[in-house]
Formats: C-alpha cells, structure tokens, sequence
C-alpha cells in the first residue's frame, strides 16, 4: 500500500503573539488519481493563508504558492492533485494562517514594489526557527561581513508570501522548496548541501 508522506508547518499569529489553537486544518479528498487539498477554517473569523505544497509523482507542478481569505466556519478547496502512473506519491506543504487580513491588503503595484525593494541588488536569507543550515549561514555571512538581510518567515511572513509570488514564474515541477532560501542579488538558491560551496557563490559577489 502507498504511503503519502505529509509535513505541514503551521504558523498563526494573533495580535497577543503565536496560537496554540488550530486554527486551519488541512485535509485531503482523494476520487481516483486526483487528489484535492482542502483548507478548513474553524473560526469565527476570516482568515488570510498561504499554501506552499511540494510534491513527487504528480502530474501538476505543486510549486506554486496560493493565498487564499478562508471565511469563517468554511472549507476551501486550495490545490488539486493528479498522480502518475507508476511513480511513489509524496507531497509535503508549508502553511501559514495571518488573521490581521488588513495586513495582506495591498495593490499589485505596492505588493511589487514592497519585494522588489527589499530584493534589489542585494543577499536576502530568508531563514526559518529550528533551521542549523539557517543559522550556520547567517553566521558565516557575517563572519566574513558579507552583507545582507536576514528574515525570518514566521516573523516576517508578508515579505515571504510577497517572495514567493514574485519568483512563482521561475518555478517548475522539479523546484524544491529547501532553506534557507537564498535571493543572490538576480536569482534564488533554495537551501545548500554545501556550506562552502554557496559561501563560494555569495562572497564572489559581493
């Protein structure tokens, strides 16, 4: 019998910090060889999220971020699924759940402008908790005083959720998600196997 692997991230924030509550619950309905993610908000409240999945064995490219307003007490379709023929199935998938929807309100212009300046010309590390590859980069980035801007996605989820739109068009079947996710002046690099091998990449630059 195939084995679906799942990891999910889950961040809420409330206006007192993080959640220890669930907030959105992420299930799947599976009718063939379609497999349909579904967002299921159990609140009373509308909330704003963002859905990363990604996948092997599957006909669509899952690399591609949706963000979605949940209303309250509803479930909502997010992505669909299709499997291959012959090939393990596995997806994984990063979920982040802001209820300050004021927050994400922004004008396609501003939205890319917001990202756009905070990209432009520079080393950006977006970083997560719990992350030894994260830490050891940003160490030896500023060892070596390489400069840069480190952010942290549970803390600075909006420039994340606008990132990922922005480098949506450059993504493929074959992108993994791995981090930290490294923006190299004009390009992304998506986590490392060798520390020194990117430092190489970083620090020729700059």
């Amino acid at each position: 019998m195939k084995q679906l692997i799942i990891f999910f991230i889950l961040v809420f924030i409330s206006k007192f910090g993080f959640s220890q509550d669930l907030k959105v619950l992420i299930t799947e309905k599976k009718t063939g060889k379609r497999v349909v993610l579904i967002a299921e908000n159990k609140t009373q409240d509308t909330l704003n999220v963002f859905l990363m999945v990604h996948a092997e064995g599957y006909r669509r490219s899952a690399s591609k971020p949706v963000l979605k307003d949940l209303p309250p007490l509803s479930k909502t379709p997010m992505i669909t699924l299709i499997e291959l023929t012959g090939v393990p199935h596995q997806y994984t998938y990063e979920l982040i759940v802001n209820e300050r929807k004021t927050e994400l309100q922004f004008t396609v212009n501003k939205k890319a402008n917001n990202i756009e300046r905070t990209l432009a010309n520079r080393v950006v590390i977006f970083s997560k908790n719990d992350c030894p590859k994260c830490d050891l980069l940003a160490s030896l980035l500023a060892s070596k005083r390489i400069q840069h801007r480190d952010l942290n996605i549970e803390k600075d989820q909006v420039l994340y959720r606008q990132f990922m739109v922005f480098i949506e068009p450059n993504l493929d079947a074959q992108t993994k998600i791995r981090f930290p996710v490294i923006w190299n002046k004009d390009h992304a690099i998506f986590g490392y196997d060798n520390v020194e091998e990117v430092m190489k990449e970083l620090d020729s630059e700059n």
